[in-house]
């Protein structure tokens, strides 16, 4: 980790603390494994630190042992020094990762006069390459001495070691805990907190999956562990409690780093919080705190005393060495071998084979690691070889359930093919009689209601088919003699495909529904918009007889195809049969709806008919003797039907006769609101919109009845002229009659008025000519009579203007 501090000389090499630099951090264990003593003043020993800390001394067992484990150069010390305000001495990357941290140092931590005191324990890294083959050992004893003192024990890791078994210190821990068990834990009344503190995460790989892993990983240590038989039966977590957290890049996230080491530094200093650390459980009650130098020199001679922390054999030990170098040699063939296939798998591509070719592949592994393992030792060799078999299998079984989840997606998509397949319009959407029946197409509004035929039938061997492909699939993925399995996703698939069989199933009997009410109006449309052009009183009886006709021919297709398409049994099939009747009478009611929209216009077409209609169907030419009011109610009142006629569905037979807007005797109209007649989801027309229809109709009829009153009286004014006055107009008017056929131009003009005349008198349209050429000669008038005003306002301005100016003369001459 490339962190400095100001612990580096400035040519950024560390030098190792003294009493100047750092009165409270000591080296308690050398490098060589000794219990540092103290030399005159060049270097103190933890014992004559310890002596002068009467503020420690005092706490009695009011304080808590934290130590630190890790990789050589993670940032161990750096971590300590931010959190606890200690000064260890840290790395300087530029000079190189060296190791800074040799052996056990000990610290009581910068807050000791807070409500917290800690004694620090930073020890030398894991991993180191200082220190050689003497390593394993050494960490080894370093790390159950940490473990024997502490209340805290700290694992400083990489986020990316997640899941590697050395690079995660799951082997030295493994060792730790057996060895816990057989030294220190009989006389333990505690549980200790092993913290676990992973770096440079980066969110990739969020803390709760980082934490189940580390927490598969220790169950698994424990399983496996040597246990005293008092120990047989017991759990990690009847001795350790355990802790994850996660700090971001210091280089890289230097922000939000300090933020999170500061949140961190709370949750250790601040008692009153729910996720403090040291809590009281986790401290040695038996140790206070001025006897802690001579309980940890004890501890560290047992240590150092007990064999089974020494190495092993050296033949043991030369096994393990090189099997480890064999095992990562052969893991690294794998990688580099299975690279094409996890590429592929990651793109989401499905790889045929997968099984067998990574059976392949594991065998040839396995191969490479046997035939130059096989003259070590045989225990060593076996339980190596299980370990890369794993940690092969671990891989593999990334990429299975991988190539499973892509599996799961691609069935899907299979699926959905055959449904788009078996709902594809017929012809591209050109819909004939021939593929209607086939398929049940039908072409609406430029669009398609595919129904498919025997759905039942496609639907099983549909899901069969997906199924099918499915464990084909899988079944070729599992790897030859792992205990691999993809029920779970089978199972997962299976309701999946049912739940979406269901949809469609439902969306079908929809469409199937939509598609018989389609064909029952393709038919019957035409014959309703003749029957309600007519409007005849019989209507509705017309409309019964097609409509019956109709839905009796469609209800029985409907009911065949839901037996035998949908398999849908005789109650349900009942349902269906009564939904698709209350559509189709809704439909009907929606049709009629529509077409009664046209009533004032067919009211108004069927007035006139009646009222200046003759018999004959020539306009009527009113007499004397015409009883134009007998002829205008009659007509009104037959055209005022048609608002009953469209107002109330009449398709039952026992509503025949019933009428919604009724005529009473004095001509007007009510609502007939008996509930014994009248349903009212049978109403098609509102009352009140009925009655506005009335109104309207009757306001616009009234002027043909005025004018009707005054053509009869025009026509029989003119027809009583008296003889007489004829006589009269001839005798007296003879000058004029001779002056005007003697004048050409006269006599061409009374001939062309005359005519005019003639032809108005036989159309019968003097009296509108003459009302009309009345109200221009009004008009004229009018108009004359404006100008006339006007001009006088004008003349009336400019005398009033005249007197003014003489006035104004006279004045100026008079002054």
């Amino acid at each position: 980790m490339s962190e400095s501090e100001t612990n580096s000389t400035p040519e950024g090499v560390v030098v190792e603390p003294s009493e100047n630099s750092y009165t409270d951090i000591v080296q308690f264990i050398d490098h060589a494994g000794e219990i540092v003593k103290e030399t005159d003043n060049e270097k103190k020993s933890f014992l004559s630190t310890i002596s002068k800390r009467e503020d420690f001394l005092t706490k009695g067992f009011d304080y808590s042992v934290i130590s630190i484990l890790g990789p050589q150069s993670s940032g161990k010390s750096t971590l300590l020094n931010l959190l606890f305000n200690t000064r260890f001495a840290i790395m300087e990357a530029r000079t190189g990762r060296k190791q800074t941290t040799q052996g056990v140092w000990m610290g009581i931590g910068g807050e000791s006069t807070g409500p917290e005191t800690f004694l620090i324990l930073d020890v030398e890294g894991t991993d180191g390459r200082e220190r050689g083959e003497d390593e394993k050992a050494f960490e080894r004893k370093t790390s159950l001495f940490s473990l024997a003192l502490s209340s805290v024990l700290i694992i400083n890791m990489w986020s990316h070691d997640v899941g590697r078994y050395n690079a995660a210190n799951l082997s030295l821990l493994k060792t730790v805990f057996e060895l816990n068990l057989q030294l220190f834990q009989k006389k333990r009344n505690h549980k200790i907190l092993i913290f676990f503190i992973i770096r440079d995460q980066d969110n990739v790989t969020p803390l709760s999956e980082l934490r189940r892993v580390l927490l598969e990983d220790i169950e698994k240590i424990w399983k496996e562990l040597s246990k005293p038989s008092e120990f047989a039966n017991s759990r990690e977590t009847d001795y350790f409690d355990f802790d994850f957290t996660a700090l971001p890049h210091k280089n890289y996230s230097p922000d939000q780093f300090k933020t999170q080491v500061d949140i961190l530094r709370q949750r250790f200093l601040d008692p009153s919080l729910n996720d403090f650390i040291p809590k009281k459980k986790y401290r040695n009650e038996d140790v206070p705190a001025d006897g802690l130098y001579q309980y940890s020199f004890n501890v560290w001679e047992t240590i150092k005393s007990n064999r089974d922390l020494d190495l092993p054999s050296q033949k043991e030990m030369l096994a393990l060495y090189r099997c480890d170098e064999f095992l990562e040699s052969s893991f690294n063939q794998f990688t580099s071998e299975i690279k094409s296939t996890r590429e592929s798998i990651e793109k989401g591509r499905l790889v045929n084979n997968f099984g067998d070719s990574s059976k392949k592949i594991l065998d040839d592994a396995i191969k490479r690691y046997d035939e130059p393992s096989s003259r070590y030792h045989p225990e060593t060799v076996a339980k190596k070889r299980q370990v890369l078999n794993d940690r092969i299998l671990t891989d593999l079984k990334y990429l299975f359930d991988k190539q499973i989840e892509k599996l799961y997606e691609k069935t899907i998509e299979f699926y959905n093919s055959l449904v788009q397949e078996a709902v594809k319009p017929v012809n591209g959407g050109k819909s004939s009689s021939s593929s209607l029946k086939r398929s049940g197409a039908t072409n609406q509004n430029g669009g398609n209601i595919v129904i498919i035929p025997q759905f039942n039938i496609w639907a099983e061997g549909t899901k069969k088919k997906s199924i099918e492909y499915f464990e084909q699939t899988a079944k070729q993925s599992i790897v030859p003699g792992s205990d691999w399995t993809f029920v779970e996703e089978l199972n997962v698939l299976d309701e999946k495909m049912t739940k979406e069989i269901s949809q469609l199933r439902e969306n079908q009997l929809e469409k199937l529904s939509s598609l018989m009410k389609e064909n029952t109006f393709q038919k019957l449309n035409p014959i309703l918009l003749k029957i309600t052009d007519q409007a005849s009183d019989n209507m509705w009886q017309k409309i019964r007889a097609a409509y019956n006709d109709e839905a009796a021919t469609n209800e029985k297709e409907y009911q065949s195809r839901l037996t035998n398409d949908f398999a849908i049994g005789e109650s349900e099939c009942e349902e269906y049969l009564n939904k698709f009747k209350e559509g189709v009478l809704e439909n009907l009611k929606s049709k009629i709806s529509d077409r009664a929209e046209f009533i004032p216009m067919k009211m108004r077409k069927r007035f006139e008919e009646h009222f200046n209609m003759d018999d004959k169907k020539l306009p009527r030419k009113w007499k004397k003797q015409d009883d134009i009011a007998t002829i205008f109610q009659e007509a009104r009142l037959n055209a005022e039907k048609l608002i009953d006629l469209f107002s109330y569905l009449r398709i039952d037979e026992q509503d025949s006769k019933t009428s919604y807007f009724s005529l009473l005797p004095n001509g007007e109209h009510e609502e007939n609101t008996n509930t014994n007649e009248i349903e009212q989801d049978k109403v098609i027309i509102a009352y009140k919109q009925c009655m506005t229809m009335c109104e309207n109709f009757r306001h616009d009829t009234k002027n043909d009845y005025m004018q009707a009153l005054s053509e009869q009286a025009r026509l029989t004014s003119a027809g009583g002229i008296p003889g007489y006055v004829l006589v009269l107009l001839c005798v007296l008017g003879l000058n004029e009659f001779i002056a005007i056929i003697t004048n050409p131009l006269l006599l061409l003009l009374v001939i062309l008025l005359g005519g005019f005349g003639f032809v108005l008198f036989k159309l019968g349209l003097t009296g509108p000519f003459i009302d009309y050429s009345s109200q221009v000669l009004v008009h004229i008038i009018n108009k004359i009579k404006d100008i006339v005003l006007h001009v006088e306002n004008i003349s009336h301005h400019a005398v009033s203007n005249n007197n003014s100016n003489s006035t104004n003369g006279n004045k100026e001459k008079r002054e």
